[in-house]
């Protein structure tokens, strides 16, 4: 049976620990954006921290979940996009089982 207290603990501090990364990014990006060498890391290290996140699952994904990330990748390069890249990418998701037989 689910506790359903626990479960809305869990994803309250879930998104508590995400906010507080988010912020604390931010606010210590701020403190060392006045340190002249900082500032290339600074803006190389959101595309690390999202390799860090595309490169195990790709290895790890199924033909349509590695299809997905492909699109949203080259649509995210070519239009700069979020929102159409992300929307193209739970469209390939959704449909993409039915057809490539993964599900």
């Amino acid at each position: 049976m689910v506790d359903h207290s626990s479960t809305l603990f869990a994803i309250a501090m879930m998104a508590f620990i995400v906010y507080l990364s988010r912020a604390g990014g931010y606010f210590i990006g701020l403190q060392l954006r006045h340190i002249s060498g900082m500032k290339p890391i600074l803006e190389t290290l959101p595309g690390c921290a999202f390799m860090a996140i595309l490169a195990p699952a790709v290895r790890q994904g199924t033909l349509t979940e590695i299809l997905a990330m492909a699109f949203v990748v080259l649509l995210m390069w070519r239009t700069n996009n979020v929102a159409v890249a992300t929307i193209t990418g739970m469209i390939i998701l959704l449909l993409g089982d039915n057809y490539l037989g993964n599900g």
